[in-house]
């Protein structure tokens, strides 16, 4: 074959895939079906639940959302703080930056969220 055999050949195969129907690609976030938490942004198919959005919104990989009722709402930033209790980390009695063994003598911290 010659050069220009090999070219039509080429712009002819060309020709047919270019015509041929493009996939449909599907937008996936995934979560957590009992706390809405988004897990993962995909176009895969995998087991789970899943909520198919658009272009845009699955560029923008957002993790500050969560699902209610099937749809993404915003996640509210919350207020929190450090509480002594009974259980949670162990740090040292007078100095809560040094965490140590649960065992010996110990103030025990939780986080608590204050929402609204």
């Amino acid at each position: 074959m010659d050069a220009t055999s090999e070219f039509l050949k080429a712009w002819a195969e060309l020709e047919i895939s270019s015509t041929q129907a493009r996939p449909i690609i599907e937008y996936r976030i995934y979560y957590d079906p009992t706390t809405g938490i988004i897990l993962d942004y995909t176009n895969e198919i995998r087991e789970g639940t899943y909520l198919t959005v658009d272009r845009e919104t699955f560029i923008k990989h957002q993790f500050n959302l969560k699902v209610k009722n099937g749809k993404l709402v915003s996640i509210k930033p919350s207020v929190g703080k450090l509480i002594p209790g009974s259980e949670g980390q162990a740090c040292h009695p007078n100095d809560i930056t040094i965490i140590v063994d649960p065992e010996g003598p110990a103030t025990f911290w939780n986080n608590h969220t204050y929402d609204d």
